[in-house]
């Protein structure tokens, strides 16, 4: 049976290189590009790209969501028809402008990759996402033992990504002089940190309580003064195989080299939720769980502003769009608070009424009240 066509092949290799060079994707994403490549490929049996047609577009979709995600024995998702339907509909709008290809393929058959509008709506409708709080981090922290040198490190990881909101995969990369202990902030330099997007991100230290600043705090002068670690070291170095004296393999020491991928990052995590009794949350969840205390802290654009920037984004939109989703419980007391004059409303409003006075008698000068409406009137006049 033919797995593939050496045509197809030399093209998509062009393609790829220009999706890295010219179009800046990312490894993780070429890699998906392939994927979704070849999932084509071998539903037409590999059959040369000049001769895919409406006929077969239609029938590979139809074929695509029938396609069962292994690890929930259901239908994918529409989110992965979506994107898989996407990287086809680039890849063939691309192809068309290439030599040998421009007269073969048809612009408008490429548009029955399109799915329908009501799945691209369930695609992009955003799900209640599971996030841990402060308390639920506080408890994995005072459950997670610490007894030999990888289990410091693991408390250490655990409350660094709170304090900071890191990404994993930067995580993994920061070294000893990316911590700035005394200003308390974190300096993600993306020429030695794999920050997302390649961007130069400074995080200070969340206002997330003292545990997680303490067990972090400790864990920096461990390197320091026990490890005598240098400030190119690694913060979280990878775990040193070693032979017991019954000859049985341990981790229990540190090497001298960093994580080598983020799966040790998550599978710390899923122990220490594991040994805390609560549900299992993803490392990314963290994220989620410092903006929603944004939510609570912030009081107002300038604050809300300096927090999305910390947490790494450019744009306060991305914050409310992608991490600040209201769960149902809060929305719901949200709503019903709505028009209620509380105490805490009427104080409010008594101060922002002596300030409005005391600025307009600033200006006015010092006439009382309707004075000051007939003064107003003369000025506008």
């Amino acid at each position: 049976m033919v797995k593939f066509n050496a045509e197809n092949e030399r093209i998509k290799r062009r393609y790829l290189e220009w999706e890295k060079e010219a179009n800046g994707k990312s490894e993780k994403t070429i890699n998906n590009v392939i994927n979704s490549i070849y999932l084509l490929e071998k539903f037409t049996g590999f059959e040369d790209f000049k001769k895919i047609n409406k006929k077969s577009i239609l029938g590979f979709k139809k074929e695509l969501k029938k396609k069962i995600n292994k690890g929930t024995n259901l239908p994918v998702s529409k989110k992965y028809l979506l994107h898989t339907v996407r990287d086809l509909m680039n890849f063939f709008k691309w192809l068309s402008r290439e030599n040998g290809y421009r007269q073969k393929i048809n612009l408008s058959d490429i548009e029955y990759f399109n799915l329908t509008d009501k799945e691209v709506q369930i695609a992009r409708s955003k799900k209640t996402k599971r996030v841990p709080t402060l308390e639920q981090l506080k408890r994995v922290i005072e459950n997670m033992p610490e007894d030999t040198e990888v289990q410091k490190r693991d408390r250490a990881l655990v409350a660094f990504i709170v304090l900071t909101g890191i990404r994993v995969n930067a995580a993994r990369s920061v070294q000893l002089k990316h911590v700035h202990l005394e200003d308390g902030f974190l300096e993600q330099d993306p020429n030695e940190i794999d920050t997302k997007f390649s961007k130069g991100i400074i995080s200070y230290f969340f206002p997330v309580g003292d545990i997680f600043r303490n067990v972090f705090l400790d864990w920096v002068n461990y390197l320091k003064e026990e490890k005598h670690f240098g400030y190119d070291m690694p913060l979280f170095p990878k775990a040193k195989l070693e032979l017991d004296e019954y000859d049985q393999f341990k981790r229990e020491s540190l090497d001298i080299v960093p994580l080598q991928s983020t799966t040790p990052i998550r599978d710390i995590f899923k122990r220490a939720f594991e040994t805390a009794g609560i549900p299992y949350y993803n490392p990314h969840s963290i994220r989620d769980t410092l903006i929603r205390l944004g939510y609570k802290v912030c009081k107002t654009p300038e604050h809300f502003k300096s927090w999305s920037q910390n947490i790494g984004h450019d744009h306060m939109l991305t914050t409310f769009t992608s991490y600040g989703r209201i769960d149902p419980h809060k929305q719901g007391e949200i709503i019903k608070s709505l028009g209620k004059k509380d105490e805490e409303v009427l104080d409010t409003e008594k101060a922002l009424s002596k300030i409005v006075e005391k600025e307009m008698r600033r200006y006015f000068g010092s006439a009382l009240p309707e004075e000051i409406a007939k003064l107003a009137k003369e000025k506008d006049t």
